[in-house]
């Protein structure tokens, strides 16, 4: 079944068919989370596991067959992988300066997002990937083919972490069928997939008592995307030094040979991103969108996000000194993964992916919801669907869905054991 709607699903990709697309998406989610329940009930062996790993495998081949018609983003990871071979800073150029005339072709360079006045946005260890898929093939195959390898860390950093904590390693269906990183990573070739890889590698090294590879892995995760840093504090060993050393060290060090040409402009088009998505003004945040559509108040962007990162902040003392030192309590790390993705509102789906690999550990009914209706977001290009309605359904809905679960195990006993296999508890909590 999921074979089938994935091969339908290309079909839609390639057609430019957003809503059947959207929808589509959704119904292999309901067949993904019955496939789920069903292998957390029954974890099997090895031969379970072949077997989920080979379904994960087919499933992103038949995706890996769409063209990236959801986004653009891939054609600008093959232009800045092109940058990088021929030895061009990317923070220095727009693409359609006349100095890079010669890298121009039919394939990538005219759908390549904000050519005329945007600099890459992307850090340095995302343009090391960038360069390694165009060492592949220059082109959107090897972007792929970068993405579908960072997927294949991501399931063996997975399989070390439920191996660490004592749990079925079954239990890598929730990430290897999920179907957000099988076509934002997989198949559309989001960079978000390396982020993920990072993380989960990250975590694991967590696990082995390694804190200055954490450190470094993080550093790597941060320079992909730099959201993977909110997850550190649940990951740090108090007062460890060589966390924060490691992590520090690698960054200076990976942003140096890009920050000696480009200077203070290293950072590319990342402030003027964040102003075009609406977070300077502030509608870009739901909360604030609904205050304001709701006419309750009408906060400045700045305000809501000072108070949100108050609250993120929060968490993250609360996730440090509310433990022992060396304690690793998963909860608390996917808390903070959470909380971030809730409170800043993320607009595209791919954002969402590296809660896909830290659900493995810590699968509440609500992440399932969250990560599943982010396709949503792609409707804004369907007439009459505006942002309060994709709001409600990548935010609101899975904040009810949390409460109502939350209600019903505590009115229901019998549910205590389907939360049990949602949320492992049995296994102690491990040492950093």
């Amino acid at each position: 079944m999921l074979a089938l709607s994935a091969w339908q699903l290309a079909d839609f990709v390639d057609q430019r068919a957003v809503g059947f697309f959207v929808a589509g998406a959704l119904f292999s989610g309901l067949v993904y989370l019955a496939a789920v329940v069903l292998v957390l009930k029954r974890p099997g062996g090895l031969g379970t596991l072949v077997f989920i790993l080979t379904v994960a495998v087919v499933l992103r081949i038949l995706a890996m067959t769409a063209d990236p018609n959801l986004t653009s983003d891939a054609l600008r990871y093959v232009w800045d992988g092109r940058l990088g071979w021929d030895g061009i800073n990317p923070y220095l150029y727009v693409p359609s300066d006349e100095r890079l005339a010669h890298l121009r072709d039919a394939a990538i360079y005219p759908g390549i997002n904000q050519k005329e006045h945007a600099v890459t946005i992307y850090p340095p260890v995302a343009q090391l990937i960038f360069m390694a898929g165009v060492a592949i093939q220059d082109g959107i195959g090897g972007m792929k083919a970068v993405m579908f390898l960072c997927e294949v860390l991501t399931v063996i950093g997975l399989l070390g972490w439920l191996h660490a904590a004592r749990l079925p390693l079954s239990r890598v269906i929730i990430y290897a069928w999920h179907p957000l990183p099988i076509w934002e990573f997989s198949s559309q070739a989001h960079i978000d997939a390396a982020a993920t890889a990072l993380i989960t590698l990250g975590i694991w090294a967590a696990l082995s008592r390694r804190q200055g590879l954490v450190g470094a892995l993080f550093a790597g995760a941060a320079l992909v995307k730099y959201f993977p840093l909110v997850l550190l504090p649940a990951l740090w060993r108090r007062w460890d030094w060589k966390l924060p050393a490691a992590l520090f060290g690698s960054m200076a060090g990976l942003y140096l040979p890009y920050a000696m040409t480009a200077g203070p402009y290293v950072f590319g088009f990342l402030g003027q991103h964040l102003d075009n998505e609406g977070y300077k003004a502030g509608w870009g945040f739901h909360l604030v969108w609904y205050l304001r559509d709701f006419q309750l108040a009408d906060p400045p962007g700045w305000l809501y996000m000072m108070a949100a990162l108050a609250v993120i902040l929060s968490i993250a003392v609360w996730a440090v000194f509310a433990r022992e030192a060396d304690a690793l309590l998963p909860r608390r790390l996917v808390l903070l993964g959470a909380a971030f993705v809730f409170l800043i509102s993320p607009h595209y789906p791919w954002y969402f992916g590296f809660l896909c690999a830290l659900m493995v550990r810590v699968a509440h009914p609500a992440l399932f919801a969250m990560t599943l209706l982010s396709f949503s977001l792609y409707l804004p290009r369907i007439d009459g669907i505006s942002w309060s309605h994709l709001y409600a359904l990548t935010y609101v809905l899975p904040l009810l869905v949390w409460a109502f679960w939350e209600a019903l195990r505590r009115a229901v006993p019998s549910l205590a054991s389907l939360d049990q296999l949602f949320v492992p508890r049995a296994s102690p909590a491990k040492r950093l």
